[in-house]
């Protein structure tokens, strides 16, 4: 179980694992090697937990894969090796006093999950897992992952290529629709004058890249991302489109996830047709290298 500390009396701790984490990432020019232990900022609760890594990176898998629980051992394999090698990328890219001084903040790139205790198939994966990342010119990369892709990914070069998925099309969950009220769209961006009286007018001349993911949209003529509109509004993916009727903003989502990197869904697909976490691995991040520690 986590141990909670309270962010004043955390300093210290935090000081003195990220002086760990720092030493680790030195010496992980050649090796690597896991923290045992490592705290985490919980932004909610506000307060800093330490736990053991294994723990860390299962509560993490716990978290993105809350809607998807039953997928097939390799498929979590490589879920497992995703979230190490992003865990590890950020102990290596720590600087400064970000995360009130822990390790980690719990977060859309890094879903810890304090809540349930993760179950055996995870923690396992997790434990597996901690002496294999992605690399890059010898660094851990931060790689990306998506539940669904919106039927393509999005190119993340030099590691991660274009893929097309046609098996997350049409997938339980690959489309979703949200509505919101002009108020409720002022309020989401923090308007609160300076708008133009005709509201249909407010989301313009959206550009979309190959994969369908929007690149940006324009909001009272202001560029603005596909990745900022899902933040603001809360949507569950970057391949959005947008229809105004009646006072109201309509959404439409396709996938679920920023559309880059390895699909969770198409992970399992493969797994479930005989692929192993290497196979698929390489799929998705081909321009990455795979290495045990």
């Amino acid at each position: 179980m986590p141990k909670k500390v309270t962010i004043a009396s955390g300093i210290a701790l935090a000081a003195l694992t990220a002086l760990i984490a720092v030493l680790v990432c030195v010496r992980g020019k050649t090796e690597y090697e896991p923290p045992r232990r490592v705290s985490v900022y919980l932004p909610e609760e506000h307060e800093i937990v330490t736990v053991g890594y294994t723990e860390f990176l299962a509560g993490c898998m716990s978290g993105a894969l809350s809607t998807m629980p039953d997928i097939a051992d390799e498929a979590l394999a490589a879920v497992a090796v995703v979230m190490n090698s992003r865990a590890m990328n950020e102990l290596a890219a720590k600087t400064g006093f970000r995360n009130l001084g822990a390790d980690f903040a719990a977060s859309a790139d890094l879903p810890y999950s304090a809540e349930a205790t993760p179950d055996e198939r995870i923690l396992s994966a997790a434990r597996s897992a901690e002496r294999t990342l992605l690399t890059y010119d010898g660094e851990p990369i931060n790689a990306h992952f998506c539940l669904i892709s919106a039927g393509k990914t999005d190119e993340q070069p030099p590691v991660s290529p274009s893929v097309s998925l046609p098996c997350d099309i049409g997938c339980s969950g690959f489309e979703s629709r949200a509505v919101y009220t002009t108020e409720d769209v002022r309020r989401a961006f923090h308007k609160s004058g300076g708008l133009t009286a005709d509201c249909s007018q407010w989301l313009s001349d959206p550009v979309y890249a190959e994969s369908g993911t929007l690149l940006y949209i324009l909001f009272n003529g202001e560029r603005v991302t596909g990745a900022e509109l899902k933040r603001a509004l809360g949507l569950r993916s970057t391949a959005i489109t947008v229809e105004y009727t009646e006072d109201k903003f309509s959404f439409t989502c396709l996938g679920y996830g920023e559309n880059k990197g390895m699909s969770v869904n198409a992970a399992d697909f493969m797994a479930r047709q005989g692929s192993t976490a290497e196979e698929i691995l390489a799929v998705f991040y081909s321009g990455a290298e795979l290495k045990k520690y």
